[in-house]
């Protein structure tokens, strides 16, 4: 099942494909940078109509996505902080394959 967004990201998934954010090693197939959204939307915390009321109110708001989703109420503190987390998790990975 894919969405496409007119921000030029395609956003597929099904439920064979979502990762849990409380398993780092779910993620280790990942090789390019996730954005934070992006990583929800795998984790099946949001979707597409949450990320682009997230992406609106980020207009205005001039705060970071994660903390969005959280004052809306979408995910928890904990997910965030999980995301984040997996987030760097990736990032170091694909830094130290780079080496």
């Amino acid at each position: 099942f894919c969405k496409l967004r007119d921000f030029s990201h395609i956003f597929c998934y099904n439920s064979v494909m979502f990762k849990d954010l409380y398993k780092q090693h779910d993620w280790d197939d990942v090789t390019i940078h996730q954005k934070i959204g992006e990583i929800l939307m795998s984790a099946d915390k949001i979707d597409l109509i949450h990320l682009s009321m997230a992406l609106d109110a980020q207009r205005f708001q001039r705060l970071p996505l994660g903390v969005i989703f959280v004052l809306m109420k979408v995910i928890s503190k904990e997910d965030l902080e999980q995301a984040l987390i997996i987030q760097r998790y990736i990032d170091s990975r694909i830094a130290n394959e780079a080496k």
